[in-house]
């Protein structure tokens, strides 16, 4: 009956006397070590199944003989060829009816088909963190492309907003050095006379100095607008970066055909950004009220408040222009969508507008309706 059972069994199974001696083998032992039945029981134990640390020595089996069931998952069968076999190994006692110890029933596994799994999965976990890593890197390389792109664009639409303003600023210059030269000729014509010009001087020096402060001023936001720089954040009040850039559009001539009303709050309302970008945002948004109104007469709106929770500032610019088609509307965010003639528009300006009051945590949205006018709005965190 045992002999039954170990033979159907499809492990090596081996019976070894006290001495060491194999007693007992089935076909499986036969078919993995390639010896046959009497070679095997020629062969010390030993010689057949090793282990890399211990081996079936003195401890394991003082082990067995103590009844325990010895169990080695590092052990190796030697073939008839040399080979080495891993397999994983269960020594069980075979004891008398005094419980003294008349062998050890070894059964050995071939786990050669369960290591090559694992060094295919050890194999794959490696390509997948090779892939990874390169993934990790590709997605670092893309990121650091899409920040300089996002800068190369930011650059441009300031560029495009510089453009725009030079004009009208080229303009007001022009009529500013209208003073200065009537000045100089007036100081002129008094020397060629031999007149006095002290007192003439002391009249028209406080108008030349106007006219220089007028010009420095100019030509100090039109550099700064021009200038990428970096960005450098700090608390502003938006109310009064909506004066300065009123006034700024105003000196530049932008806002001569309509009417401007700012309803700003009663308190200041701080942000901490950078405020050229705030002072693109809005210069893009009032140009772009200014060109919607067009020819025609019409009117602006710039209405700061906080949040109704207090934890933001909304600013909203309404104008009565012709209005953006609902068909349009969804589109004004995207790259180079303009609803303007190509020589008045990059469509650039709402997409980098956009991503400017999105980097400091805020939204920017666009509501509208054909012939009466569209309002846009952002809100950025107080």
């Amino acid at each position: 009956m045992f002999d039954n059972v170990i033979e159907a069994m499809v492990d090596a199974v081996l019976v070894v006397d006290v001495e060491g001696r194999i007693t007992l083998t089935n076909t499986a032992t036969h078919q993995i070590t390639g010896y046959t039945a009497e070679q095997l029981k020629t062969l010390p134990i030993a010689k057949l199944l090793v282990d890399d640390s211990s081996g079936l020595r003195t401890i394991v089996r003082k082990r067995i003989e103590d009844g325990d069931v010895l169990r080695r998952e590092k052990s190796w069968l030697l073939t008839s060829n040399g080979e080495r076999i891993p397999v994983s190994v269960t020594g069980s006692p075979v004891l008398d009816a005094q419980g003294g110890l008349q062998g050890i029933v070894l059964v050995a596994r071939d786990i050669r088909e369960l290591r090559q799994l694992l060094l295919d999965k050890e194999e794959e976990i490696k390509r997948r963190c090779h892939a990874e890593a390169e993934l990790r890197a590709l997605n670092a390389s893309i990121e650091a492309k899409l920040d300089e792109t996002r800068g190369s664009l930011l650059l441009a639409e300031r560029r495009a907003t510089l453009g725009t303003l030079a004009g009208g600023v080229g303009h007001e210059l022009r009529n500013i050095a209208q003073i200065q030269v009537a000045a100089v000729d007036e100081l002129a014509a008094a020397i060629a006379a031999n007149e006095d010009v002290a007192a003439l001087a002391k009249q028209i020096l406080p108008d030349l100095e106007r006219v220089a402060e007028h010009i420095t001023a100019h030509g100090q936001r039109l550099m700064q607008l021009a200038r990428p720089g970096p960005d450098h954040v700090q608390p502003l009040d938006l109310n009064q970066v909506i004066r300065d850039v009123i006034a700024m559009l105003r000196g530049a001539g932008k806002l001569s055909r309509v009417e401007l009303t700012c309803e700003l709050s009663t308190e200041p309302i701080l942000v901490t950004v950078n405020r050229m970008r705030i002072e693109q945002i809005l210069v893009n948004l009032v140009i772009n009220a200014v060109d919607a109104i067009g020819s025609s007469t019409g009117k602006i709106t710039i209405d700061v408040r906080p949040s109704v929770d207090g934890k933001r500032a909304v600013c909203e610019v309404h104008d009565t222009g012709s209005g953006i088609p609902e068909d349009q509307l969804e589109n004004i965010f995207h790259p180079f969508f303009t609803t303007k003639p190509e020589d008045k528009g990059t469509g650039l300006g709402l997409p980098v507008a956009r991503e400017i009051v999105t980097t400091y945590g805020g939204t920017l949205t666009a509501s509208s309706e054909v012939g009466k006018g569209t309002s846009f709005v952002f809100d950025l965190p107080r």
